[in-house]
């Protein structure tokens, strides 16, 4: 018995698409199961979830314990890791005091804002790295463990703390191995 479902079982999940080599772990909590796109060759690990309008390229992992809250749109772009127990945000309730906090009230009485989150073509975000609404993860650019994402981050940067703060830039020799492992596969990589 497999922890992943089977394609067949994928089908009744009703998500909106969902490409070829995709494994989903059986403990993952998908809702709105109608808004999710998934590409090719994705993995979703145990006790992970997906909430809202989501979007994940290919080659995409997502580890366990992650979760992504997507009421206002999360896009993860081919190439992308989320590492261990992160969470990706895309709308949070106004703490202020002049509202009610929590989906359980009526949206009169709360302020949720927000937008999108967009993860660029090779970014990773290291384990409990907690990413706020709003914000695009520029290509290639990775988060240390435990990094608070406040603001954009530039691409081919390594970034790090609470809040988070540009590091140092990051190479892209990965680009270089995608390229050998295309020409080893027969083409077909775009960069």
């Amino acid at each position: 018995m497999s922890s992943f479902f089977t394609k067949e079982e994928l089908r009744t999940l009703g998500l909106k698409s969902f490409g070829d080599n995709v494994l989903i772990s059986k403990k993952c909590s998908i809702y709105s199961a109608e808004t999710i796109s998934i590409g090719n060759n994705v993995r979703i690990d145990d006790f992970c979830i997906l909430s809202g309008k989501v979007t994940i390229g290919d080659y995409v992992h997502i580890s366990a314990y992650s979760a992504l809250y997507g009421s206002k749109g999360i896009i993860l772009e081919g190439y992308c890791g989320v590492s261990p127990r992160c969470v990706i945000l895309s709308a949070s309730d106004d703490f202020s005091g002049d509202f009610l906090v929590g989906a359980q009230f009526p949206k009169e009485y709360t302020n949720v804002q927000g937008g999108s989150v967009i993860l660029k073509k090779y970014s990773q975000l290291a384990t409990n790295t907690i990413v706020f609404p709003n914000l695009v993860i520029g290509e290639g650019a990775v988060t240390g463990a435990m990094t608070l994402v406040n603001k954009n981050l530039e691409p081919w940067t390594i970034n790090t703390g609470i809040p988070v703060n540009r590091t140092r830039p990051r190479k892209k020799g990965l680009l270089k191995n995608m390229k050998k492992l295309d020409r080893a596969n027969g083409g077909g990589w775009e960069q």
